[in-house]
């Protein structure tokens, strides 16, 4: 557990829009925060044993620097229409095909939204997405700092 809060837990970013398959979103990894799902009303959610349903909530920072926040469920969903996973998983597969073993804030990750699941009765499908993960940069230590 770290003593610091990020700078873009302080702001608010706007939620990522994902209206039309073939809309994605793009950036830098700034934050990465778990929280329970909520309602439209903005009542905590959880499953019919009781355990919160979680999410995690990860802030990009876009091409143009603008600030944009992905809200990444999981679930498992067979498409009905187009390809694709929950987000979640699908950030999952592609922080695996990046031969990563994390998504970590400075990465950076596009997700696209790829297809419909079917419908389940009372609901309307689930969005699934693909996704791109490149883990940041290892960090150098300069040379001069020991030669002293």
């Amino acid at each position: 557990m770290t003593n610091s809060l990020p700078l873009t837990d302080l702001e608010s970013s706007p939620s990522a829009k994902f209206t039309q398959i073939g809309d994605k979103h793009a950036g830098r990894i700034l934050a990465l925060n778990e929280r329970q799902q909520t309602d439209i009303n903005g009542r905590l959610l959880a499953f019919d044993d009781g355990t919160p349903r979680m999410q995690w909530v990860i802030t990009l920072e876009t091409a143009d620097g603008d600030n944009v926040q992905l809200y990444a469920k999981g679930g498992n969903f067979k498409p009905a229409k187009g390809e694709g996973q929950s987000m979640l998983s699908a950030i999952g597969a592609a922080v695996r095909a990046a031969g990563a073993t994390a998504v970590d804030v400075g990465g950076q990750l596009a997700v696209a939204y790829t297809g419909d699941s079917a419908a389940q009765p009372g609901r309307f499908p689930a969005k699934l997405y693909t996704a791109q993960y490149q883990a940041p940069a290892a960090a150098s230590v300069p040379l001069d700092l020991f030669s002293s």
